[in-house]
């Protein structure tokens, strides 16, 4: 089994979507823990990486540069179904991922349950919150130019600059799996929703025993030999 570590950094705001409003406030709210910290949620990130690994299939086909099986089955990239599963399938996917928290997650909570004991009048939830994320307002323009009438929409967004770290587990260490698992990160650019209105723009680095991944003398190979 291999152990990597993913780490995102948001270059931009960013609406990590729970699907879920706040109350009467808020049409659109990101995903958070019982403090108040925002975090990226597993599936998210894996259908994220899925659909950043069948892109690099895809432009690497096109460029006819090889790096690992580019062969297909049912229209879909085999190594990509193999990597990350299918649906319908039964046995389980060899890649295993966590739920993606800010960094030193461990002692900001530890922090965060000592003051929210002893000082709950100025450390509370909703305050921890404020902290990591902020409100947005968002209105539909019409034909002439103007806002659309009740199109008014409040968002609430995790604030540029948060990095999130998470853990990936490969139970089969096969060397393509690895290599797709970088650029599918390499790859990934935009992350949560609204990405076409400005948010989520994010960068990945992936880590293996606190040292970088890199394959890009490979993708420079299959260039040259273009």
């Amino acid at each position: 089994m291999k152990k990597f570590k993913l780490k995102i950094s948001l270059l931009s705001s960013c609406i990590i979507g729970s699907g879920e409003g706040f109350g009467a406030l808020i049409d659109s709210d990101i995903v958070f823990d019982s403090y108040g910290i925002p975090y990226i949620p597993s599936k998210r990130i894996k259908g994220c990486l899925r659909d950043s690994a069948t892109e690099v299939c895809e432009i690497l086909s096109l460029s006819g540069i090889e790096i690992f099986d580019l062969s297909k089955e049912n229209n879909s990239f085999r190594i990509v179904n193999s990597l990350f599963g299918k649906p319908g399938q039964t046995n389980p996917s060899p890649i295993r991922i966590s739920n993606l928290y800010i960094t030193e997650y461990d002692n900001l909570t530890q922090w965060l349950g000592y003051l929210f004991d002893k000082y709950n009048k100025f450390f509370y939830t909703e305050a921890v919150r404020n902290y990591f994320t902020k409100i947005k307002h968002q209105t539909a323009i019409d034909e002439n130019g103007l806002a659309k009438e009740g199109s008014l929409r409040t968002i609430r967004v995790a604030v540029k600059g948060l990095e999130f770290i998470g853990e990936i587990e490969l139970l089969n260490e096969d060397q393509d799996f690895i290599k797709l698992l970088f650029f599918a990160s390499k790859n990934l650019r935009r992350f949560g929703t609204k990405r076409t209105r400005g948010f989520g723009e994010i960068e990945c680095h992936l880590f293996e025993d606190n040292k970088e991944l890199s394959f890009m003398d490979e993708l420079e190979v299959g260039l040259c030999k273009q």
